[in-house]
């Protein structure tokens, strides 16, 4: 946990404002959208509509955790990107920026 406190710490004071949209869009696409939609309504994965609207930390856990806003575990086949990271990052988490730029793609979509 003494690793994962400042992001969360950092996240929690992300504001749309301060996001790369176009580097989330592109996490997302490489990413999410095979499991979880284009536009991120759902498919093989659930509909992601409502985390785009979770506070930074939750998010950041249920990214780097596998643990939703309610503290229930994400289920198979969500990935752990907490372990494995993103496509192209060679295995490291994602950082504080990426994960707040993912985020702040979610929430322009409809």
């Amino acid at each position: 946990m003494p690793r994962i406190l400042p992001l969360l710490v950092l996240l929690a004071g992300t504001s749309l404002a301060a996001v790369n949209v176009k580097s989330g869009a592109a996490t997302y696409t490489a990413n999410c959208a095979g499991c979880h939609g284009a536009k991120a309504q759902g498919n093989i994965g659930p509909n992601l509509h409502e985390a785009a609207h979770w506070s930074g930390a939750i998010f950041a856990r249920a990214m780097l955790k596998d643990v939703d806003d309610k503290g229930v575990a994400l289920k198979p086949p969500m990935p752990n990107w907490g372990k494995i990271g993103f496509q192209g990052d060679k295995g490291k988490a994602p950082t504080a920026t990426e994960i707040a730029n993912f985020q702040g793609y979610l929430k322009t979509l409809k």
